[in-house]
């Protein structure tokens, strides 16, 4: 008959468990890679926010300019729609302009829902930001003052200020002030 052996393998391996100090160790080292990786997650995400709100405001600030940018060079600035024909210096908050098929276009912030409107007279008017975008201030500078035709010298130019501020992230309010110089095809005869 065979004789068996017993075998306690606790004595064999030597070993009984961690030791309070090895827990302790593990656990702090866990900890440290996990606010690490917390951290770097939130980085992320901060980043990741910024990121949008500058790509609202440049693309804003780029359709705002290319659309009145387009208006202003086939059409004209209508400066009898301003006090006594004259655009008021040195900036108007206003801008009229005619467009190349002769509709009356007018510009303007409005300081309710701080954004540009484009209201085309006799047809209606929309918003020219989107909603993720406000407009703090909007200026156009004129020159020259008058209308230059006939026999004026200056051919009408319309710098636009706009500063913008990205409604994206609530938290970080990303603002950028973007002023472009347009002038028309009009020329003098």
């Amino acid at each position: 008959m065979r004789k068996r052996t017993t075998f306690n393998i606790q004595h064999a391996t030597g070993s009984r468990g961690f030791t309070l100090i090895e827990a302790v160790v593990s656990v702090s080292v866990f900890a440290i890679a996990a606010t690490s990786i917390v951290g770097v997650y939130l980085s992320l995400q901060r980043l990741n926010q910024a990121s949008a709100s500058l790509n609202a405001l440049q693309q804003n600030s780029r359709f705002i300019s290319e659309d009145i940018s387009k208006i202003i060079r086939n059409g004209r600035i209508d400066y009898s729609r301003y006090p006594d024909g004259q655009a008021p210096q040195p900036s108007a908050t206003d801008l009229y302009l005619v467009d190349k098929d002769g509709a009356q276009i007018w510009i303007y912030r409005n300081p309710t829902s701080e954004a540009l409107v484009l209201d085309k007279l006799g047809i209606g008017s929309a918003n020219f930001s989107s909603n993720e975008v406000r407009i703090k201030d909007f200026r156009v500078y004129i020159w020259p003052s008058g209308n230059p035709f006939p026999g004026g010298t200056e051919q009408p130019t319309a710098t636009l200020y706009l500063d913008l501020e990205s409604n994206v992230n609530a938290r970080d309010k990303t603002r950028m002030k973007f002023q472009v110089g347009l002038s028309t095809r009009e020329y003098l005869e």
